[in-house]
């Protein structure tokens, strides 16, 4: 499967269900999100725009819009975000099928975008960022066409380091 491929399968409506755990202090919190996902082509406007501005020089092969709308365990009021992925150009391992590339991130207001990494193998997507704040590993793997399971450690500069997983189903 092609990363394009795999975030085409993406789009769409999805209710997720999180679970996150802080290893070091052993406290879990359950959430969950309402994840509205729209693919964009290469050539989309948006796409375009987060690539000149974080002087991205390789070609995006994509896009994924995601609004995401979560409540988390405890708290009340519903947080809203809106991230856009882009994929640049990947290489193809030649020894075991593996898709490996580089994909640029919209950052929150104010910040300057995010650059990381991804791999694609045997249909489980690895997404790996870094900055002087945390490290985080994010995988996504599709059951079905409906159903998609994901995880993700992230590691704080601090020593605090936090793992996730979710269920997402997709709506309609």
């Amino acid at each position: 499967m092609e990363i394009v491929n795999f975030f085409e399968k993406m789009s769409g409506r999805w209710f997720s269900q999180r679970t996150t755990h802080a290893l070091s202090t052993q406290q879990s919190k359950a959430g969950k999100s309402d994840l509205e996902v729209d693919f964009l082509s290469a050539d989309a406007s948006e796409v375009k725009a987060l690539c000149e501005s974080a002087a991205v020089s390789i070609s995006p092969l994509c896009g994924l819009k995601i609004h995401q709308s979560s409540t988390v365990e405890g708290d009340t009021n519903p947080k809203s975000l809106t991230t856009l992925l882009v994929p640049l150009s990947a290489e193809k391992s030649s020894e075991n099928d593996q898709l490996n590339g580089a994909f640029v991130r919209s950052a929150q207001l104010g910040q300057s975008p995010q650059k990381g990494t991804y791999n694609l193998d045997d249909e489980v997507l690895t997404i790996t960022t870094e900055t002087e704040e945390a490290t985080s590993t994010e995988r996504l793997w599709f059951i079905n066409d409906n159903l998609r399971m994901r995880t993700g450690i992230t590691e704080l500069s601090s020593g605090l380091r936090i793992a996730s997983f979710c269920s997402e189903i997709r709506l309609g």
